[in-house]
């Protein structure tokens, strides 16, 4: 039988009958370019049975008891995706992990454990493991208590599907899922071919997953499936892919096989008004009515300590405490992937954050185009930090995306900083260096002589307002261009706003003291010096986008 409701799910985004954030219009416009692609193909038959298989099972709970399992737009649109797109030199699926991020009640654990029997019972893949992983076992065991009820609605007397305390077994491929602890120590020497991790944003650090996908090693078509809600920690392994999870949406990485759902809020959004709950909760009608969705509200207005866990839950919104400035969401929608020399002959402004020891230097070019402004990011980073410091491995793949050099030594030399300026001044006229005086009046001094146009530039609360209120000016109205970086965008991440009595404010770190935002510095900085030199800005009140 031919399956058309995931052809309607895309058209009716495309064409903005369904409401959707823009996360999920990313997510179709990804999908029909894979569609697209002369390495990759599409295997509607294998959709078709995956979702004949899962209209066989049926509900057990609630109104739905007795009913079979028939998959709305949005879920079919979620099969069609990981088991539809093949590539053509092997024949394996494209997608071997794929993240869900939506509010609950959206019928996450079906779909879950629906995926987990396909994938043991028709997939083909010999002696299928798959694993049901959350962060306590009692967690995982309502996913597999979902695998249980469905396999006896398909197979009541165990004929081929044998059912035990912690796992169920199929004898005729050898094939078993099982509850797994959640202590990931004891999960060493498996072979997994699929598994499912539950309600991810609860996880303390990724251990669990590290040694599932381990164990996926020697298969040749493994699946991971991540379902979430939003949670509190912006610290967590789930808020870090989910990050990610924005980033390959948006074209910034490149990861093919990974596969991002995510059902949330634009960030202009109104969450309490009705309109905008579909694009949270894509099963609205089904398994969760508007009227429990407005009494959600309600109960967030009676009692303002249950509106942080209300939009977490119920709307599907990272909360915390700090305030993150600029959302990676709408930060990625202004990069682009640009170069200096497509700017060659214009005059630039720079700004330059310097450190002062043996972290990371910043420097950051302003072009201003008509209506729009223009920057581009360089970084530095000294050899011995590089090597010996915890965010290591994030520095390795900025460095090998050309978003970050290495410099000898344990300290920046201010050559490179100086050489860096002298190049950007043979393809765009450098007119003025914008930098902090604190820590640099040789290397100014020196520039000077050079005959550069060197302005100091405090990064005092009082100098930072206006060009950091500019800054989000630009980024939410689209006239900013950022030139597209991995690095950025984590700095961008980590920028989080003070503010003083007089409400000026400026942009410090998270208390994540990994962080860095020296990008972030040198590209108010360089504004800020726009501004002062007769740059027009509208002034525009702070808050978090």
């Amino acid at each position: 039988m031919r399956h058309t409701k995931w052809r309607d799910y895309v058209k009716g985004i495309n064409e903005g009958l369904i409401p959707s954030g823009h996360l999920i219009k990313e997510a179709v416009s990804r999908f029909e370019h894979f569609l697209t692609r002369t390495d990759m193909y599409f295997d509607e038959e294998v959709v078709d049975e995956c979702i004949d298989f899962i209209s066989t099972l049926k509900h057990f709970l609630g109104k739905s008891a007795g009913k079979p399992f028939i998959l709305e737009p949005f879920q079919e649109f979620i099969i069609a995706n990981i088991f539809g797109l093949k590539w053509k030199s092997t024949g394996y699926r494209v997608c071997t992990e794929m993240y869900m991020q939506v509010a609950r009640k959206c019928g996450k654990d079906a779909l879950l454990a629906a995926i987990c029997l396909y994938m043991m019972i028709i997939d083909g893949e010999a002696s299928p493991e798959i694993i049901c992983a959350a962060n306590s076992t009692d967690q995982s065991r309502i996913l597999f208590n979902y695998i249980t009820q469905f396999s006896l609605s398909i197979d009541k007397n165990e004929n081929v599907i044998k059912h035990y305390r912690n796992f169920v077994k199929t004898p005729f491929n050898n094939g078993i899922c099982k509850v797994i602890s959640s202590d990931a120590s004891k999960q060493d020497g498996g072979n997994t071919s699929c598994f499912a991790l539950d309600e991810f944003h609860e996880a303390r650090d990724r251990r669990m997953y590290d040694v599932l996908k381990s164990s996926q090693a020697m298969r040749e078509q493994p699946l991971a499936v991540i379902i979430t809600t939003a949670g509190y920690n912006l610290e967590s392994p789930c808020h870090d892919m989910y990050e990610l999870a924005v980033q390959v949406l948006a074209g910034v990485k490149d990861m093919d096989n990974f596969f991002p759902f995510i059902w949330q809020l634009d960030p202009e959004d109104d969450w309490t008004d009705p309109k905008n709950f579909l694009k949270c909760q894509p099963n609205l009608g089904v398994t969760v009515t508007e009227e429990f969705m407005m009494s959600e509200i309600n109960k967030a207005k009676v009692d303002p300590t249950a509106e942080v866990g209300v939009k977490t839950k119920t709307f599907n919104i990272w909360c915390s405490s700090e305030l993150q400035w600029i959302k990676p969401e709408i930060m990625v929608q202004v990069m682009k992937d640009i170069k200096l020399e497509d700017y060659a002959g214009y005059p630039c402004i720079v700004g330059v954050d310097l450190s002062s020891v043996g972290d990371m230097t910043a420097i950051s070019v302003l072009i201003p185009i008509e209506e729009k402004r223009v920057f581009l990011n360089w970084s530095f980073l000294p050899e011995d930090t590089y090597k010996n410091h915890p965010n290591r491995a994030l520095y390795e793949k900025f460095h090998k995306a050309g978003e970050l050099d290495i410099t000898p030594g344990n300290v920046i030399d201010h050559d490179y900083i100086t050489n860096k300026i002298a190049w950007i001044n043979t393809i765009c006229s450098v007119t003025a260096i914008y930098y902090d005086p604190y820590n640099s009046s040789q290397w100014a001094v020196n520039m000077t002589d050079m005959g550069y146009n060197m302005q100091p530039y405090g990064q005092n609360i009082g100098n930072m307002t206006r060009p950091t209120k500019e800054f989000q000016r630009l980024v939410l109205s689209g006239e900013m261009v950022m030139q597209k970086s991995s690095n950025f965008l984590w700095q961008i991440m980590g920028a989080s706003i003070k503010e003083d009595a007089n409400q000026n404010i400026k942009v410090i770190k998270t208390s994540y003291n990994r962080q860095k935002i020296d990008n972030v510095i040198a590209c108010i900085t360089a504004l800020g010096g726009f501004l002062k030199e007769g740059g027009i800005a509208t002034d525009f009140e702070i808050f978090s986008l």
